[in-house]
């Protein structure tokens, strides 16, 4: 109790923190009401005992959604960022539940093409966050809106690369959502944003945990869907270093959900099985099942790019599989070009060693070479972790001597891909 005291007064260094907080995921409930608890009896003016005399209802809050439309693309659509800051700023009109939501919901949709857009919007949300006034809302709904924008801003500069910023971001929200509604929805989106973090960061059992939480909170409102996408993410971060464990939860993944309600969500789910019935050499199967769905994979109206990719690296292992090494070369040299156009460099790095490991199953060792060779300089600019570089390095020590079998390169792909965050 003397530690959830100290967690909601604000005493605890950054580590104890961090303890804490993975402590409170990982339990099933009964710390979080305590902790709860203890924040009302520590600071009551942070709970909602003395409602606003101004409070928001259903139909005011309808009203500020319809004005955020109006604001928006009457307005905000065509400014700058710098722009868009000073109006948001100066103006109380824009201080309100509808339009926090319509920003979160337009760095949404840009997040896949332009991130760092994506990125304004989800500061300048936080900026609205800051400014709603306590007179019209209750501090613990503002509490959940803060949490999920925080979230929102960890997952764009995950995906730009910032991990160190994703990081903090996330540890906010997840502090402001323990000063929320207790909304077990609220939670599982941002726990399933936390999840992906970690997978990047190589955290994969706390990743896995972390989600089984998010998935249990889902479950509690009645979120299938919900509660499937969370198993689908556990699914894919112990996928690659345990497949049967990823399998498994792939499994209990479709038989949650209702087929046709989530499109792109069923077709995760179709590639993810593929993927991993062909890591556990259940080949035939995996290529029925490909044969079945890949018109629909190509066909993905969302995240085009990101199919597309997911098809090749499916061809590729399959062919791998299959012992069509030509089909399997010439579908990872197209992978190589798309990530390189795209600067994707932890995916370049991976399937150049996907491309060593067939060169030096074929015993094409001068080949491997040069491929290894070339993407070495890249990993010092890059400040790839110690332990991926000394991998990287005997890597290509057994290629230049001819001892190094295939599976080997295996092996140290999979620690790369485990370790290459970690600074």
């Amino acid at each position: 109790m003397d530690l959830l005291i100290a967690f909601a007064q604000g005493s605890l260094s950054v580590e104890e923190r961090r303890q804490v907080m993975r402590h409170l995921l990982a339990c099933e409930g009964d710390c979080r009401s305590r902790l709860r608890g203890v924040i009302r009896e520590e600071d009551p003016i942070r709970g909602d005992r003395d409602w606003p005399q101004d409070l928001v209802t259903p139909e005011m809050l309808a009203a500020e959604r319809t004005d955020a439309t109006l604001l928006w693309h009457g307005s905000l659509k065509n400014l700058d960022a710098g722009r868009r800051l000073f109006v948001v700023r100066d103006n109380a009109r824009y201080h309100t539940w509808g339009v926090q939501e319509r920003l979160l919901e337009e760095s949404k949709a840009l997040i896949s093409e332009d991130p760092l857009q994506s990125l304004d919007l989800c500061h300048l949300s936080l900026e609205v966050v800051h400014r709603m006034s306590l007179d019209r809302y209750r501090r613990s709904d503002i509490a959940d809106l803060r949490a999920a924008t925080l979230a929102a801003i960890s997952n764009g500069k995950r995906l730009i690369g910032d991990l160190d910023g994703a990081q903090e971001a996330i540890e906010q929200s997840l502090e402001s959502l323990e000063w929320g509604t207790g909304d077990p929805l609220e939670e599982a989106h941002i726990l399933s944003i936390y999840g992906s973090l970690l997978t990047d960061l190589g955290q994969i059992e706390e990743a896995v945990q972390v989600l089984g939480a998010g998935a249990r909170d889902a479950r509690e409102v009645g979120d299938t869907q919900l509660q499937a996408k969370l198993v689908l993410q556990q699914a894919s971060s112990i996928g690659w270093f345990d497949p049967a464990r990823g399998l498994a939860l792939n499994r209990k993944a479709l038989r949650l959900l209702e087929p046709g309600r989530s499109p792109n969500l069923d077709q995760v789910a179709r590639y993810q099985l593929i993927f991993l019935l062909c890591e556990l050499g259940q080949v035939r199967q995996a290529r029925a099942l490909f044969n079945a769905w890949k018109d629909s994979f190509r066909s993905q109206p969302y995240q085009g790019f990101f199919w597309h990719s997911r098809t090749l690296r499916l061809e590729a292992a399959l062919s791998r599989q299959e012992g069509d090494f030509a089909a399997c070369e010439s579908h990872l040299n197209e992978l190589l070009d798309h990530y390189a156009e795209r600067r994707m460099h932890h995916d370049l790095a991976l399937t150049t060693l996907d491309l060593a490991e067939l060169y030096t199953a074929n015993r094409r060792f001068d080949e491997a070479q040069m491929l290894l060779d070339n993407i070495l300089p890249l990993f010092r600019k890059w400040r790839v972790p110690a332990d991926v570089l000394r991998a990287w390095l005997m890597i290509e020590e057994g290629v230049k001597g001819r001892t190094l079998e295939a599976v080997s390169i295996r092996e140290a792909s999979r620690l790369i891909r485990r370790s290459w965050y970690r600074g």
